[in-house]
């Protein structure tokens, strides 16, 4: 009885612990797993962030979906490593069902039940009431307060047609009133998420951002959709704000700066894909900073320093063995 009082007792005080180091990870396979999750573990994190492609269902057969996030759940290191470690996260195409599948993807609601049910979501959970499975959270003490905002970048993604270069297919961009990364309701969603008093934001993509120049799934294919984001970080005085992305199978941080997206701080973007399998071509970017790209399997970590002014924060790249690849500082105006 007295441990359990002073639980109660204790339990309001953590809650309002500042967020001081998170990790983040990508394109995950249970049975590739030759021990990251201990080598996350070691880090210490408050939280882990599953970027998408946390399993590969690739499936619209509601059953092997949900055996896929079974064996996911199973997994003797990611299951310990969840009894201590809070996993908040978002989809990406192969848990979503289909390779590259938007809005007209017919298994997405099945899709979104199996995923809220694999990571805990709480029955009543906002994200549950409304199609998709964006999601946001405040964490930490005022004066320190962590928004992770979760975007959902497939139930509502307009069609990306393709047309053949070569051996290659390449997108063509989108743009009109028809075309949209998020819908009309997340960008309602966001927009009001982004008014929330907060010190520092974290908003979590699962395909990139920043990055222009590969051919792959990225913002840029919509470029007015992209531009449409930086516009309301602008117009919502979001404040301090970092990107986080997968995908790839690879990991790389990225930079715009204040020049390019009239924001009034420079936007980073760190991409962190390929916890089982990496090895994406190099297709180098004018937005990528340099010494921070790799192909071998990786991690991220982010490291808050909570100041007076504003926060400092350290986006670290270590491999799946715990090296560190690269590490980026990055402080606001």
């Amino acid at each position: 009885m007295k441990l359990f009082l002073a639980l109660l007792l204790i339990t309001p005080l953590l809650a309002e612990e500042p967020i001081t180091r998170l990790a983040c990870g990508s394109c995950y396979k249970p049975q590739r797993d030759k021990g990251i999750f201990k080598t996350i573990a070691a880090d210490k994190p408050q939280l882990f962030l599953f970027m998408g492609d946390n399993i590969y269902g690739d499936t619209d057969d509601e059953k092997v979906m949900a055996e896929k996030y079974r064996r996911l759940n199973i997994q003797p290191d990611y299951a310990a490593f969840k009894k201590t470690t809070p996993v908040l996260a978002t989809w990406d195409d192969h848990d979503y069902g289909r390779n590259d599948a938007g809005r007209e993807f017919a298994f997405k609601e099945t899709s979104a039940k199996l995923f809220f049910d694999a990571f805990d979501f709480p029955t009543d959970h906002e994200a549950r009431k409304s199609p998709g499975i964006y999601h946001s959270k405040i964490m930490g003490p005022a004066g320190k307060r962590l928004q992770l905002i979760f975007l959902d970048t497939r139930s509502f993604r307009s069609s990306l047609p393709q047309v053949k270069e070569g051996r290659r297919k390449v997108y063509v961009p989108q743009n009109g009133p028809e075309a949209t990364m998020l819908g009309n309701t997340q960008w309602k969603w966001l927009a009001a998420e982004l008014k929330k008093p907060a010190e520092l934001r974290i908003i979590v993509s699962s395909i990139q951002v920043l990055a222009t120049a590969h051919r792959f799934e990225k913002w840029a294919n919509m470029p007015d959709e992209r531009s449409r984001l930086f516009k309301l970080l602008k117009d919502t005085n979001s404040g301090p704000t970092i990107l986080l992305s997968g995908d790839r199978h690879l990991a790389e941080v990225s930079q715009l700066s204040t020049d390019q997206s009239a924001l009034p701080y420079d936007l980073y973007e760190m991409t962190s894909s390929g916890m089982t399998h990496a090895g994406a071509p190099d297709d180098p970017g004018p937005l990528r900073l340099q010494g921070t790209f790799t192909r071998a399997k990786n991690y991220g970590l982010i490291d808050i320093a909570w100041q007076k002014a504003s926060p400092a924060v350290t986006l670290t790249i270590r491999s799946a063995e715990g090296k560190t690849l690269s590490a980026t500082e990055v402080r606001f105006p």
